[in-house]
């Protein structure tokens, strides 16, 4: 009775490792070549995929060269007023 609780302990360890392998494989990014997607002087650059879903960064234009952007304030959105 003792070896067959221990026998499904290890099974469901295992179960669990194994889908939390598998959940870690998918969050993954895959590089690729890194490409901007772009208007005039503003874009994406893309450096990777993760799962179908592009991942990169914005970037703008300076002196001809692409510059990473950086979001100024804290990054959360801001409410809006009509005062």
């Amino acid at each position: 009775m003792r070896a067959r609780g221990l026998v499904w302990v290890v099974v469901i360890v295992l179960i669990a490792f194994a889908a939390a392998w598998s959940y870690a494989q998918s969050l993954q990014v895959t590089p690729v070549t890194p490409t901007v997607l772009s208007g005039a002087d503003f874009g994406f650059r893309v450096e990777g995929n993760r799962a179908g879903t592009p991942i990169g960064t914005l970037v703008i234009k300076m002196n001809g060269q692409w510059v990473e952007a950086e979001i100024g304030g804290d990054g959360r959105p801001k409410r809006i007023t009509s005062r």
